[in-house]
């Protein structure tokens, strides 16, 4: 089964203060965006698209970036353009601002595929790491037309299939500088005494 993969770029980041948190520095030279394609890559996905409005911070990743097709809709938005631009392949999907997601995450939940929808779950859904079969986007188009905007709700309505993790570290994202720096700190030399 070729599984696609698409990273979902399109937030605002008010609270972070830029819209482009997955191509922020993570004080090593990476970005969240760099770190999740090898992500996904390693875990056995074909390279992923990245869904964000402007490709201008993503040009050295040498991979294709599309704007979403409904300007400003939130994520499901973003993920109805993975899915028509990935058909009819399943799509794993996972947020730009969830740079911990790694290898093993990945292959779970590509280990657990149904054939429609898996998602994963910690203490609570995880709704923007999944697997999404392409047939789905009928179901999210309408749900957009109806403007409807959670993920969560209509993953829980289609019946997503829960995938569990035991911990919430791989998931945490990046939405404030205090995250940016509590998540990934940048070791810095210690002071020198006079």
């Amino acid at each position: 089964m070729p599984f696609a993969s698409a990273i979902i770029a399109g937030g605002q980041g008010r609270r972070m203060g830029t819209p482009h948190k997955a191509a922020l520095d993570l004080g090593d030279g990476t970005t969240p965006a760099g770190r999740l394609a090898a992500v996904l890559v390693a875990a056995g996905c074909r390279p992923p698209v990245i869904i964000a409005p402007d490709p201008g911070p993503y040009l050295g990743l040498n991979l294709p970036v599309l704007p979403d097709r409904r300007p400003g809709e939130g994520p499901l938005a973003g993920i109805e353009t993975a899915l028509l631009a990935l058909a009819p392949d399943p799509v794993c999907l996972v947020a730009g601002d969830m740079p911990r997601v790694g290898v093993a995450e990945v292959r779970t939940l590509l280990n657990a595929w149904n054939g429609r929808l898996v998602v994963a779950w910690t203490s609570r859904m995880q709704p923007l790491c999944a697997l999404v079969g392409s047939e789905l986007v009928s179901d999210l188009s309408a749900a957009l037309d109806r403007g409807e905007r959670s993920v969560f709700r209509l993953w829980d309505r289609l019946g997503a299939a829960s995938v569990q993790f035991p911990s919430e570290d791989p998931f945490a994202d990046l939405d404030t500088r205090d995250d940016l720096n509590r998540l990934f700190p940048v070791l810095r030399p210690p002071d020198v005494g006079s």
